[in-house]
C-alpha cells in the first residue's frame, strides 16, 4: 500500500499545478521509507562507533560508549530537520513559480545525504582514532 501511495504522488510530482497540500502530502508519505534509511544507517554507524572507541584504547572503566540521552534524542532531531523540507520546497515555489517539478526530489536526496553524512561522522572520527592509535 505504501509503495502504491508512493508511485501515485510521484505521478503527481510532475504536475505543476501541485498546490501546498500536495507538497506536503508527497514530503510526509516519504517519512517512513527515509527514516528506515536513516535508522538502519545509524545503526551500522552506532555499531561501527562502539567498536572503534572501545578499540581504540580511550574510553575508560565505568564510561558510556553512548550517551543514553542521545538515543531518544538523535530520532527527535532527524524527524525535526525531516520536517524543513516541505516548508523549504513550499518557499523556493513562492520565490520561483517556475520552479521545476522535480524540485522536492533533489531536496529529499540532499536531505538524506546530509543525514547520512552526519550520522556518520561520529563512527568515522573514532575509527581514524582507532587506526592512528
Amino acid at each position: 500500500m505504501l509503495f502504491r501511495a508512493l508511485e501515485q504522488s510521484n505521478k503527481r510530482l510532475s504536475d505543476p499545478a501541485r498546490n501546498a497540500l500536495d507538497v506536503i502530502l508527497w514530503w510526509e508519505l516519504r517519512r517512513i521509507p527515509y527514516n528506515m534509511i536513516v535508522g538502519l544507517w545509524g545503526l551500522m554507524c552506532l555499531l561501527l562507533y562502539s567498536a572503534a572507541i572501545q578499540g581504540s584504547g580511550h574510553l575508560k572503566a565505568g564510561e558510556d560508549t553512548i550517551e543514553p540521552m542521545g538515543l531518544f534524542v538523535a530520532p527527535v532531531l532527524v524527524n525535526l530537520c525531516y520536517t524543513i523540507g516541505w516548508p523549504v520546497e513550499l518557499l523556493l515555489r513562492k520565490i520561483r513559480p517556475d520552479l521545476h517539478a522535480k524540485a522536492g526530489e533533489g531536496l529529499y536526496r540532499a536531505g538524506i545525504s546530509f543525514s547520512l553524512v552526519v550520522i556518520s561522522l561520529p563512527a568515522v572520527i573514532w575509527c581514524v582514532v582507532w587506526l592512528w592509535a
